[in-house]
């Protein structure tokens, strides 16, 4: 009995080491290959390229609505007329990377550089989301970024200790990062357009919206949003909260314009707007606008913006704004 007991222990001792051994390897070779992702060539790449490259002057963050409703070449001739001079853009908006995956990638951002504008896109429902699916999808990046490590180990000491391990880190990610890099890369401005228009959008009808139930706000997305606003307001890098086009929601943004009035952010809304609300055919589906709608978007933001920015011919800069479409 006492030699079975023995043996058992040596064979789980063995395998214990075997298992930590593969962690080990997975981790090393899967280390190498995000040092080879591409800049512009899918979804990780695209979020290496913004934590850990990106330098432009200006910068969108957002989810699926940020990369198909800012036309990023009309923003930024626009802006450039604006100001008198260019000023390099690029919208790093990634499709089902909400805000704390987008929050952690403003932070990121502001440690490496100082942008000269940072446009950060979002909706309230997002504030009171309880998946952490965005930010773990960050997860290879664990070691390589203190900020993200930050993020993660803040979810709880379930994921701190999980994170410990190559394995889970990089569960289900390795063949998209053989992928990402075996594909062709073609470098492009994170534009996403969408073609086409749902047909059935005119079902949705938004006069029913105070019988929708508040939903309560989630403590880490929020907290992780705020410190946010709070560090681009320490460091005096302009930064301009957007909540862009959906077609009659129900719900709206009053809780974050008074998140940020609280501190002092500007806030741009068209979300519940009765020019979109009239045109379903500048719509793809109901959360997000078509090619045609997003150009049409791109100019009626820039009018809101354009008041922001400090101008060749306009000292007043971003202090002290705070704007609505309505």
């Amino acid at each position: 009995m006492k030699k079975d007991n023995v043996r058992f222990l040596k064979t789980l001792l063995i395998a214990i080491a075997m298992l930590v051994v593969v962690d080990i390897a997975v981790g090393v070779v899967a280390d190498r290959l995000m040092d080879k992702l591409p800049d512009f060539s899918g979804d990780f790449a695209k979020d290496n390229y913004r934590l850990h490259r990106l330098e432009t002057d200006v910068v969108i963050l957002g989810s699926s609505r940020g990369c198909k409703h800012y036309v990023s070449q009309q923003l930024a001739d626009s802006i450039d007329a604006c100001m008198g001079k260019h000023l390099s853009l690029y919208n790093a908006s990634i499709s089902a990377k909400k805000l704390n995956s987008n929050s952690c990638a403003a932070e990121v951002l502001l440690s490496r550089y100082r942008p000269q504008l940072v446009i950060y896109d979002i909706f309230e429902e997002l504030l009171c989301d309880d998946l952490v699916d965005d930010i773990e999808f960050s997860a290879p990046f664990y070691w390589k970024d203190t900020i993200v490590r930050r993020y993660l180990d803040d979810i709880g000491l379930k994921e701190r200790l999980l994170m410990k391990s190559s394995l889970y880190r990089y569960n289900g990610k390795l063949f998209r990062i053989i992928s990402t890099i075996s594909a062709p890369e073609a470098p492009n401005d994170g534009y996403e357009p969408m073609k086409g228009t749902h047909k059935d959008l005119t079902k949705y009808n938004n006069d029913a919206k105070a019988e929708i139930p508040t939903l309560e706000l989630d403590s880490y997305t929020l907290n992780n949003f705020e410190n946010v606003l709070k560090k681009y307001l320490s460091a005096k890098v302009p930064l301009v909260i957007v909540s862009s086009p959906r077609f009659r929601p129900y719900d709206n943004n009053k809780r974050v314009a008074a998140i940020c009035e609280k501190y002092g952010i500007p806030f741009i809304d068209f979300y519940d707007t009765p020019y979109f609300n009239d045109h379903p055919e500048l719509f793809y589906d109901a959360r997000h606008l078509n090619d045609d709608g997003a150009h049409v978007f791109t100019a009626l933001f820039f009018e809101q913006l354009k008041p922001l920015l400090p101008c060749h011919d306009d000292e007043k800069g971003m202090a002290g704004h705070s704007l609505s479409c309505k």
